[in-house]
């Protein structure tokens, strides 16, 4: 074939493919599309019937939430749960040491105000995850302490507690580890000064939306040999929840190396 003759070809094959189609033509073209459209339609409405009936099997939860496995798993020292919504959790406390007033750290002199004494030695972690407390050595011990430490999950975090004079005040969040302690001044110290302890109120591991995610608390007492188990829903006497706070207060009182198991249902993050 010449060039003149294949330069020919090229070009009826262009006007051919640049004609206006024919009528029929084009209806077959409409027809082949609205057939695409309507099977990607119900494609997607499979799709939308499948997403809603797991949503239903599972309580409505929101199926796409993602939960980080390093949030699950490294932080709070817990296995990764591939379930949604809230996570069944058992926490065992054992040989659980009572309050200590002077645990963490030992008799700090409160400065006059406006100075604030920084401590960063000689300071004891809490023995177990729980609150801290600070005790007043006379009635002028009025300032504010200003804990700082981690989370169970490592996290810098900071409560100050403010002193009520010759008397121990329980402060609110669950300390894993005390790094600073800052004393403010008062007026007149008078050489008064604050020790620095645990308290009654332990950690939870993982965070609860409600009060009522704490389902029992059971107790082995320091002296026996048996769990005493709570009913379903029903508490120890004298044991309280903060969702608020993530803690709980197990009995009215710790007895030095009670035992205990914190049955809970905890977010998901």
């Amino acid at each position: 074939m010449t060039q003149i003759g294949q330069i020919g070809q090229e070009q009826a094959a262009f006007a051919k493919a640049t004609a206006p189609k024919a009528p029929a033509e084009r209806q077959g073209e409409k027809a082949m599309s609205r057939d695409r459209m309507r099977l990607v339609l119900v494609v997607l409405l499979a799709v939308l019937v499948v997403t809603a009936a797991f949503a239903a099997s599972v309580g409505g939860r929101n199926i796409f939430t993602m939960v980080s496995a390093t949030k699950l798993g490294m932080e709070r020292g817990v296995g990764m749960s591939v379930g949604l919504g809230k996570i069944p959790m058992v926490q065992a406390m054992e040989g659980v040491a009572a309050l200590d007033v002077d645990g963490v750290h030992a008799a700090i002199t409160i400065p006059t105000y406006p100075t604030v004494t920084t401590v960063v030695t000689a300071i004891t972690d809490p023995v177990h995850y729980r609150n801290i407390t600070i005790t007043g050595s006379a009635a002028n011990a009025l300032s504010a302490v200003e804990i700082i430490g981690t989370n169970w999950a490592d996290e810098y975090q900071s409560e100050s507690i403010t002193g009520t004079g010759a008397a121990t005040v329980q402060g609110l969040l669950p300390f894993k580890t005390v790094d600073t302690i800052k004393v403010s001044g008062v007026a007149v110290p008078a050489a008064s000064t604050y020790t620095i302890g645990w308290g009654d109120y332990l950690g939870l591991y993982r965070p609860i939306a409600a009060d009522a995610d704490v389902t029992s608390i059971s107790l082995k007492a320091s002296a026996g040999t048996a769990w005493v188990v709570t009913a379903a829903g029903a508490l120890p006497v004298g044991a309280a929840v903060s969702a608020l706070y993530d803690t709980v207060l197990p009995e009215t009182t710790i007895t030095a190396v009670d035992s205990y198991l914190i049955c809970y249902n905890a977010e998901a993050w």
